[in-house]
């Protein structure tokens, strides 16, 4: 007997139902006996003993087995609850062939209730779309009206003259010259510090002077001893061999030119290019019409520098910076030039083009890129003449440190994609930075602010 948990649960019928199911499952037990003793072996089942002329029966080799069988497929026919039907189906090659008969009679009967109910379903589902749509429809306009019904409550003037009594306009104008205040208190700041060191830079000359006035001039730090070779023309001949072609050159300096803008129509802004080599930086600036003049040690560089129609001149660079008046330069610059520099001999340029440049004045220093590996561990060292590489921090410190009020760094030149890796990882991303990346850099620097 069933205990229901749910008091709604008919258990007497269900009792009812197990019990009909229970007689009518398929039992397989042996034929011609009645068990005389009965015994339970677990794993294996029950074991019957059987006697007489059914244990007889049995054991004949090939009747038995079969009087089994019927036997038993007779039982399963007259096992109570069948109705008439189900055992004549039971019965064997008549059941199966009464059952495919009946079932070809009643194959237009079969087809025609499935056409009729899928009609039926196509109904049910066009009036399910039917109502989906209606209620919908009844949503939208439920939510137009809602929306209609909060528009008509808001007090839209009252809403208006409180962001009139904001005064948005006059705050973000107020902001605006806040930030303005404050980034040119930073640019005095920075014109005060460069006035400083640029002040006791001078005093501290000053004092060496007087202390040591019968001092002999040193040689400069830069000069090189006399060569049994003639290095103008190795070097002519080495920059045509490595450092490109004419047109590639022009269009890498390109980069450099928003720089000079403020300088565009101002007649008495000069330019200074030391190294300036083959000219192709002067040729550039010349053709944007600015006002030019290179100086090179190199005398084969000069002459083919005038033959082009460019301004240039024969000496020390630091020497021809300290010559000019104070203030009287608009901008230094030079190309692949502090790598071939004392450390000693890079400060006295910087301090010389400090010295030369007038109050908005610029320098210009472009040289390898340690940063890339490749450059640093091996294209540096192509050029024989290059003593050390200048890695850009330090450039930019140098700079700033010996009385440059402004100074950035721009990385240039990095490898054609087609040589760097897909970058689908971040492994694959650093061996790019490291190897593929930028292989020159300029620290650009101002003497002061602009105001």
């Amino acid at each position: 007997m069933l205990s229901p948990n749910n008091p709604e649960l008919d258990t007497d019928l269900l009792t009812q139902k197990l019990k009909t199911v229970a007689e009518h499952r398929y039992r397989a037990q042996p034929l011609f006996i009645k068990p005389k003793a009965v015994e339970f072996t677990p794993g294996v089942g029950y074991t019957y003993q059987t006697t007489g002329v059914r244990a007889l029966i049995k054991r004949i080799p090939v009747l038995g087995p079969f009087a089994v069988a019927v036997n038993r497929k007779l039982r399963h026919i007259k096992s109570p609850g069948l109705t008439w039907k189900q055992r004549i189906m039971l019965a064997p090659v008549l059941g199966p062939g009464i059952h495919m008969v009946y079932a070809l009679l009643r194959i237009n009967k079969i087809r025609h209730e499935m056409a009729q109910q899928m009609i039926e379903l196509r109904q049910m589902q066009q009036t399910s779309h039917a109502q989906t749509n209606q209620r919908i429809d009844q949503i939208l306009a439920l939510d137009i009206e809602n929306r209609l019904r909060r528009f008509d409550a808001l007090d839209i003037g009252t809403r208006l003259n409180r962001l009139e009594t904001l005064d948005i306009e006059r705050r973000v104008v107020s902001l605006e010259e806040t930030v303005r205040n404050m980034l040119a208190n930073d640019a005095n700041r920075e014109n005060n510090l460069a006035g400083l060191r640029q002040e006791l830079r001078r005093h501290m000359q000053a004092v060496a002077l007087s202390a040591a006035p019968q001092a002999a001039p040193a040689a400069p730090a830069h000069a090189v001893t006399a060569s049994a070779f003639d290095a103008d023309a190795f070097y002519t001949e080495f920059e045509r061999a490595f450092r490109g072609s004419r047109e590639d050159i022009l269009d890498r300096l390109k980069v450099y030119l928003p720089y000079l803008e403020p300088l565009r129509g101002d007649a008495a802004a000069r330019i200074v290019d030391v190294g300036c080599g083959r000219g192709e930086w002067l040729e550039l600036l010349g053709s944007e019409g600015f006002k030019a003049l290179g100086v090179d040690m190199n005398a084969a560089m000069v002459s083919a520098c005038r033959e082009r129609g460019l301004a240039a001149e024969c000496d020390d660079a630091i020497a021809y910076l300290r010559r000019q008046p104070e203030g009287s330069v608009a901008a230094v610059t030079g190309f692949h030039i502090i790598e071939h520099l004392p450390f000693e001999t890079l400060v006295a340029l910087f301090d010389a083009a400090l010295h030369a440049l007038r109050k908005d004045g610029l320098i210009i220093f472009e040289t390898p890129n340690p940063e890339n590996l490749m450059v640093g561990a091996c294209n540096f060292y192509t050029d024989p003449t290059h003593l050390h590489p200048v890695v850009p921090a330090v450039a930019e410190f140098m700079v700033r440190q010996r009385g440059f009020a402004r100074a950035e760094l721009l990385r240039l030149h990095p490898y054609p994609a087609n040589l760097q890796l897909i970058e689908d990882s971040d492994v694959a991303r650093r061996v790019n930075q490291a190897l593929y990346g930028p292989q020159d850099y300029a620290v650009i620097a101002w003497k002061t602010y602009a105001n």
